[in-house]
Parts: structure tokens; sequence; C-alpha cells
């Protein structure tokens, strides 16, 4: 412990001359998002697969960490706990150089700015969105033949398929909102990292924002493409463990037959991942990155 507090000291007295402005972060992030956009087709594909697979990662960590936790101790601490450890997966993103669609929206500035095409940055977001469904997709299957949602006499596994009922259940408007609130955290994450250039500073900018939207329930579109193909998995599975009966499955889930009848392919997409991925463009490009590039567009007048 007194070793994280001296890097945190250390940080902070080096705070000045590691940390870019504003207006620098918002050209960095600029620059850094155009770089993405034309990175290689079959790179992006690879990376966007890996962010992916990296954000369901962070989702079993979450999913491991607070087993039990809401009803043996404290409904606020599993969130926070949930929070912290799902960070993982976007610092795994971030280290690594993964495209990962809720940050990607950021390119928009880079269109803004004029140094990409519209007709890119749209194409760019389509790919990296399907190339992290595909990963997600991916992740929930070998989770899932790996045996481990099946520890703790089933308890992990049952707990996808109410929480993917209430992703498809929710109200259109409320998902929308909530995807606004998530990407705001998400992307200035993205900001306040790009603005560091201290290893503890990029981790704690991370480790806070990311811990904030999970911890508050917020929905990002990437992580439900993983939390909701396990939560049809685990209907498949009591489906199948009972027969194909819906009565006995609902009863194993904890829910009922006519809600978990609600949890389907279909109601994945259109229930739950377009209003979400909606709300996570507006979040992240216009709620923070136009935002923040605009204001500062003066004082980037100012050093040119």
């Amino acid at each position: 412990m007194s070793d994280l507090f001296a890097v945190l000291k250390e940080h902070q007295n080096n705070k000045g001359e590691n940390m870019l402005n504003p207006a620098e972060t918002a050209q960095a992030i600029s620059g850094s998002m155009e770089h993405k956009a034309h990175t290689p087709t079959v790179s992006i594909i690879f990376l966007a697969i890996m962010a992916g697979a990296a954000i369901a990662m962070g989702d079993i960590f979450w999913a491991h960490s607070t087993v039990g936790m809401a009803e043996k101790q404290s409904i606020g601490l599993s969130n926070f706990i949930g929070g912290i450890t799902f960070s993982c997966g976007l610092m795994m993103v971030v280290f690594y150089g993964g495209h990962l669609f809720t940050s990607s929206v950021l390119s928009g500035v880079s269109a803004y700015d004029g140094k990409i095409g519209l007709g890119k940055t749209i194409n760019y977001w389509i790919l990296v969105w399907c190339c992290n469904l595909i990963g997600g997709m991916l992740i929930a299957y070998m989770y899932y033949y790996s045996g481990l949602p099946l520890k703790y006499d089933g308890y992990i596994l049952q707990h996808f398929a109410p929480a993917g009922i209430g992703k498809v259940t929710a109200p259109f408007h409320e998902l929308f909102i909530r995807g606004i609130f998530c990407n705001v955290f998400v992307c200035m994450s993205i900001w306040t990292a790009t603005g560091e250039s201290n290893l503890a500073g990029k981790f704690f900018a991370i480790m806070w924002m990311i811990g904030a939207f999970v911890a508050c329930s917020m929905e990002h579109c990437v992580a439900n493409m993983f939390i909701l193909p396990e939560g049809l998995i685990a209907k498949s599975h009591y489906l199948a463990q009972f027969g194909g009966d819906i009565n006995q499955a609902a009863a194993a889930l904890h829910t009922t037959a006519e809600k978990l009848s609600e949890l389907t392919w279909g109601n994945m997409f259109v229930k739950n991942l377009i209003p979400v991925t909606l709300g996570n463009i507006v979040g992240g490009l216009f709620f923070v990155g136009l935002v923040g590039f605009m204001v500062n567009k003066f004082d980037m007048k100012k050093k040119a």
C-alpha cells in the first residue's frame, strides 16, 4: 500500500509536466482518432474483435467479483466493486491499442476537424461495432463452454438471464439516456488518459470513470454484446435442462415465463443495442468530443 501512495505522490508532483492542457488534449484526440480511422482494415478487424473480447472479459471479472455480494452485504458495495473490476476491460483495450466502438465515436471530432471524411467515419464506426459484436459473442460462448459460469451452483449463469431481461424490457428512452450517461464517462476516461503521459494517471482515470458508469447501471453497447448473449445462453441451458419447459426454466432463473420469453435475439438488437448505441454516440461524440474540441478552439488558434 505504501508503494501505491508513493506512486500517487510522484504523479502529483510531476502533474504539471506530464499532463496536456485541455486544448492540447483536444488536438491529441483529433490526431489519434484520425490515425485509428486510417488503420488498415485487417488491423481494425482484429483489434476491434480484441476490444469486444476485452470488454467481455471485464464483464466476467465483474460477475465473479460480486457473487452474492448484493444479497449478503450491500448493493452499493457490490456496485462499487463491480465497477472497479469491470474497468480492467477498458484498460486492456487502451493499453493494447484496441478499437472500441464507444470510444471510436470520438473519430467524429477528426471529421469535424476536416481530417477524415464523414463517409469514412461512419464506415469505420460500422466496422468497429460489428467486430466488437463478434468479440463479445465469441467470449460469451467460450466462457459458457469453459464451465466457469456454472460455478457456485450455477449462480453466475443464472444472474445473466434476469440482467438480460432487464436490458430488453426497459423503455427506449431510458436505455437511450443511460447510453448517453455511460459514454460521457467512457469518453471522458479516454480524454483524460490521452492527456496523461503518466501510467498511474491513465490507470486511475480509466478505473474511476469506468467504475462510475458500471456502478450506476448505465448502458454500454459493447458490454451488452456479451451480457445479452450470455443471458440467451443461460435461457437455452435451462430450457434444455427442463426439456423445453419455459415455466421450470424461468423458476430456475428466478424470473417468470412471460419475462423470459422477452429475452430473444431479435429483442437484443431492436430493444437494446439500437437505443443504447444511439445514446452512446450522442454521449461520446456530442457531449464530450465536439463540445471539448469546440470550446478549446480559441486556445488552439492562440498557439498556432
